[in-house]
C-alpha cells in the first residue's frame, strides 16, 4: 500500500522550508517577482477585510497585509513554514493579526463554519502542488462572500527564459517539460506533484462560481529564480527587468511568456436563498 502522498508533501516542504530565504524570499529575483505580486493584493484587499490564504509558506505576505491592517488566517501544509511564519509575524508585531495555521490546501474545508471571509489569495504556484484542484474550489466556493475577489498566483506554461536556459545547458528534457506534461508524476519521497493547467484550464474549474476579471504575467523579463547565482552580481540589471515586467506583463503576446500568471477572479455565487 502507498503511503499518503500528503505525508510526502509535508516533509518535501519542510525541508524547503529551511532553506526558502536563500533560495527565494532572500534573493533579488525572488523580491522582484514578490513585490509584482504584491501591487496587485494591494489594489484587490482593504484594510479592515479578513482574508483566507492558501500556502502562506513563511508568511512574509500575510505580514505585508497585516501591516495594511488586514486580518488572516494563512494557512501551509508545513508545520516548519508555519513556525517560521509565526517567529516573522512576532518579530513585527503583526501575530494578532494572523492565525497561522497547520492545513493543507486539500483540507480548507475544515474552516466551514467560521465568519466567510472577504477574500483570499494563494501566492507562488502552491495550488500548482494540489492533485485535485477543483475540490479545493469547491471548499473555497464556501468560504467566501459573494462578491470577493480572489487572486491565485499559479505557473505559467511556456517560459523562454526556462527553454534557452536549459538549452544553454544541454537539458533539453527540463527546457521542454511545460511543454510536454501538464502533470509530473505522483508524490514519493523527496518529491510532490506538479500539476501547470493553462490560465483557460484554471478559469474552467474555477467556473461557475468564479469569474476571471483580469491576468497578468510576472518573470516574463525577470529570470527564473535558479538563474539567481548568475544574476545576484546584477542587481540593477534585475531592477531594470523588473521594469519592464511592469510594462508588458498585461499584454496578451507578453504574459503567456511568464514564469507565474496572476489570475485575479470574483466570487459570483448567489447569496443564500437567491433561487
Amino acid at each position: 500500500m502507498s503511503a499518503d502522498p500528503t505525508h510526502f508533501a509535508q516533509a518535501y516542504w519542510n525541508r524547503a522550508a529551511e532553506t526558502y530565504v536563500q533560495d527565494f524570499s532572500g534573493t533579488g529575483i525572488g523580491e522582484a517577482r514578490r513585490h509584482a505580486v504584491w501591487r496587485r493584493l494591494d489594489k484587490l484587499f482593504s484594510p479592515g477585510q479578513k482574508l483566507l490564504e492558501l500556502n502562506c509558506g513563511t508568511g512574509i505576505d500575510a505580514v505585508h497585509l497585516a501591516r495594511m491592517g488586514m486580518q488572516l488566517v494563512s494557512c501551509d501544509i508545513s508545520s516548519r513554514m508555519i513556525d517560521l511564519a509565526r517567529q516573522l509575524a512576532a518579530s513585527t508585531n503583526t501575530s494578532e493579526r494572523i492565525d497561522f495555521r497547520v492545513l493543507p490546501n486539500e483540507e480548507i474545508g475544515s474552516l466551514d463554519g467560521e465568519n466567510l471571509f472577504d477574500g483570499a489569495f494563494s501566492n507562488f504556484c502552491g495550488l500548482n502542488c494540489v492533485e485535485d484542484l477543483p475540490a479545493v474550489v469547491r471548499e473555497l466556493t464556501r468560504l467566501v462572500r459573494p462578491g470577493a475577489p480572489v487572486l491565485l498566483c499559479m505557473m505559467g506554461r511556456f517560459v523562454p527564459w526556462e527553454i534557452a536556459w536549459f538549452m544553454a545547458h544541454r537539458e533539453p528534457g527540463k527546457a521542454l517539460r511545460r511543454l510536454r506534461w501538464n502533470s509530473f508524476g505522483p508524490s514519493g519521497p523527496g518529491s510532490v506533484c506538479i500539476q501547470r493547467p493553462s490560465v483557460s484550464e484554471i478559469a474552467r474549474v474555477m467556473s461557475p462560481a468564479f469569474t476571471l476579471q483580469r491576468w497578468s504575467g510576472v518573470g516574463i523579463a525577470v529570470p527564473p529564480t535558479y538563474t539567481e547565482n548568475r544574476m545576484q552580481h546584477f542587481p540593477r540589471l534585475i531592477q531594470g527587468l523588473a521594469a519592464m515586467d511592469r510594462m508588458i506583463g498585461e499584454l496578451p503576446l507578453f504574459r503567456r511568456m511568464a514564469d507565474c500568471v496572476i489570475l485575479e477572479f470574483a466570487c459570483v455565487k448567489p447569496r443564500k436563498g437567491t433561487p
